[in-house]
């Protein structure tokens, strides 16, 4: 028994004070049981019960059970012992991960080997996913991610903790290594750490195992219920009967995958579902097996996975339309990166209708957003095109413009950025602590300030070169030189370009009378320049001194700002002020559903497809200063490993760099 252990389990998973009962298994099914909240006390109790198997209650007691009989004490045969009823609030999820073996035995080296392959596998998804960092434990014969939450212990909350560990089952267990469905009961009880094994015998190839814990986070943070959730969610439900299935749901999946020459690694039965292993992942051949999967549920459901990050986002839906792809036509948003030539294409001034090509909607290429429903209804940023931003003071216009900079970077075009307003040295710190996320920024000593570790930092800073370029205001801001240096930029394949902002530009080179005459003259040259070489540009422009609800027509300056471009956005800030003006403009009824956002992107003008007037909500996440599609949506950038795929004991701790 290892009393350090036996401490530091007390002091991280019950915070030294917390009500807790021990239960002890003996020889023959004989239990003993006992109530401390003491761990001196509980240490002196079960020392002469070290060689039986040692248990304790994973989360919160009701402290009334402190006055059962066995309290401060362990009895044989307690008449009562810690039952679902007694908790009162779930404080732990437990991931079990254990080798499958004959029963009443201790597992051999190889077996926690192939443990350790499994448990990294499932902590590098749930990362993925967005998860707070768990403590990771050894449990003598296998491994155990204790996740930290904070849930009511209703059969609602028992029920999703019993999807989730069938969700992670069906992903990741294999031939040889099991996640432990059944754990899912308020009452659960975990071994304690710091005590030995007696499942089986002691011998040279199965020996009795000291359990301990592995890797405590810096800060042990709540992963909140909607991540959860979320691993649910990705088992498919099965398909419906429709009259684009023949009213036939039923689908041969090995007709198709014969069909298109899918490649199968090998087939394995988990948690009452088939396991496809493919050989390589369809959209990534360096993702081999066993990184990607078709799953078959009893249920008849179908679903696919790729459990790398870069590409966690396609379903069976993706896997399908890729081998027999839908006759509707999409836009791509690949890149490309040649540059248009020069030469006049105008043709005759007066064109007869048969001469002019119809547009090729498939040949538009658009840089998507990240932002969903803004996606959904605008496809995205097409090249050649310029788009206008506008927003109160602190709506976030310079946020979501280097947040759309990075989404660009991901999604393959480079962007390059034009902040007048802040110095190089912050836009770094501003661009890594979105590039990092929530789970990888550290919260400083200033109120709600939060930073980038220097060791994340550099990760993201090589991700980024070559891809996202900080313009150096030391070069000035010349509205002519300006141009002169994006062409440059441009030569390095930069597809997107933020200035941020008109206003501070200077124009005084345009022609014209004035300073709107010479804004004219700069928002024309933009708008070719765009159109010349093919790239998108972004565009900041602040509103004048708006007394109520901003629309379009309180952007500062000519008319010609909003005339001239593509589309126009305006960013509003949910605070009093917007609950109060926007009834004015939307109805009640349209007002009240963005009340929840932290902003909302208002679609002004959007030339291609005709839409305005169209609202966006998005989520403001402090930790990183992203725009949320939803309540801790969690983007892997492209810094952050595919896989971890690490050595367990080599598991990074991310909180301490």
């Amino acid at each position: 028994m290892n009393i350090f252990e036996i401490k530091k389990f007390f002091e991280v998973i019950k915070g030294n004070e917390q009500l807790t009962e021990i239960r002890i298994l003996g020889d023959k099914g004989k239990t003993f049981s006992g109530y401390f909240s003491d761990v001196d006390s509980l240490i002196k109790a079960i020392s002469p019960y070290e060689n039986y198997n040692c248990y304790f209650t994973l989360n919160r007691i009701n402290d009334a059970c402190a006055s059962r009989t066995q309290a401060n004490q362990i009895l044989p045969n307690p008449k009562t012992t810690t039952s679902d009823n007694d908790i009162t609030t779930r404080e732990w999820v437990l991931i079990d991960l254990d080798p499958k073996r004959p029963a009443d035995t201790n597992a051999t080296d190889e077996e926690k080997i192939n443990s350790q392959a499994v448990v990294n596998r499932i902590y590098g998804f749930l990362q993925g996913v967005g998860f707070s960092n768990p403590i990771v434990a050894d449990s003598s014969n296998g491994y155990h991610l204790l996740y930290k939450v904070a849930m009511h212990n209703t059969p609602d909350k028992a029920e999703l903790i019993k999807k989730f560990l069938n969700a992670l089952a069906i992903m990741f267990s294999t031939e040889s290594v099991e996640v432990d469905t059944t754990v899912y009961n308020a009452s659960r009880i975990c071994k304690v750490y710091g005590t030995v094994s007696r499942k089986g015998s002691n011998t040279i190839d199965r020996p009795q195992r000291e359990s301990r814990i592995w890797k405590i986070p810096k800060e042990v943070k709540e992963t909140p219920i909607e991540l959860f959730k979320r691993v649910v969610a990705m088992l498919p439900e099965p398909e419906k009967a429709t009259y684009q299935n023949n009213y036939n749901p039923i689908f041969n999946i090995d007709e198709f995958i014969q069909r298109n020459g899918i490649q199968i690694e090998r087939e394995i039965q988990v948690a009452g579902t088939r396991k496809l292993l493919l050989k390589e992942c369809p959209f990534d051949s360096n993702h081999k097996s066993p990184d990607s999967a078709i799953f078959v549920l009893s249920s008849g459901a179908i679903g696919f996975k790729c459990f790398h990050s870069s590409c966690s986002g396609y379903s069976w839906a993706d896997l399908r339309a890729k081998y027999e792809p839908k006759r509707e036509i999409h836009r791509t948003i690949q890149p490309t990166l040649s540059l248009p030539q020069a030469e006049d294409k105008r043709g005759s001034k007066f064109l007869n209708l048969c001469d002019i090509e119809a547009i090729d909607r498939s040949a538009i290429v658009s840089i998507p957003s990240g932002i969903i429903e803004l996606d959904k209804h605008i496809i995205g940023f097409n090249l050649g095109e310029v788009s206008l931003w506008s927003g109160n003071n602190a709506s976030g216009k310079s946020t979501l413009l280097e947040e759309l900079g990075l989404n660009a970077v991901q999604a393959g075009f480079p962007t390059a950025l034009f902040s007048g307003e802040l110095t190089a040295n912050r836009v770094k710190q501003w661009v890594q602590q979105q590039a990092a996320g929530r789970q990888y920024t550290q919260k400083s000593g200033f109120a709600d300030a939060y930073y980038t570790p220097k060791a994340i930092g550099e990760q993201i800073d090589f991700w980024l070169k070559d891809r996202l370029f900080i313009y150096n205001n030391k070069y000035g801001n010349k509205i002519i030189p300006l141009f002169e240096d994006m062409k440059e930029i441009i030569k390095r394949g930069v597809k997107c370009i933020i200035l941020d902002n008109l206003m501070a530009i200077d124009i005084l080179e345009m022609e014209g009378w004035d300073k709107n005459s010479k804004q004219t003259t700069a928002i024309l040259m933009l708008c070719n320049f765009a159109k010349d070489y093919n790239i998108h540009l972004h565009i900041v422009a602040h509103p004048r001194k708006a007394t109520g609800f901003l629309r379009k027509t309180d952007v500062s300056g000519t008319a010609d700002l909003t005339n001239a471009v593509d589309n126009v956005f305006v960013i509003h800030r949910v605070n009093n002020d917007f609950r109060a003006n926007a009834k004015e403009f939307f109805t009640p009824e349209v007002a009240n559903r963005y009340f929840e956002f932290g902003n909302v992107i208002e679609t002004c003008k959007n030339r291609d497809l005709g839409i305005q007037d169209f609202l966006t909500g998005v989520y403001y996440e402090v930790e990183s200063r992203r725009f949320l599609n939803f309540a801790y949506e969690n983007i892997n950038y492209g810094w952050i490993p595919t896989q971890p795929n690490l050595e367990f004991e080599d598991i990074p701790d991310f909180d301490n760099q």
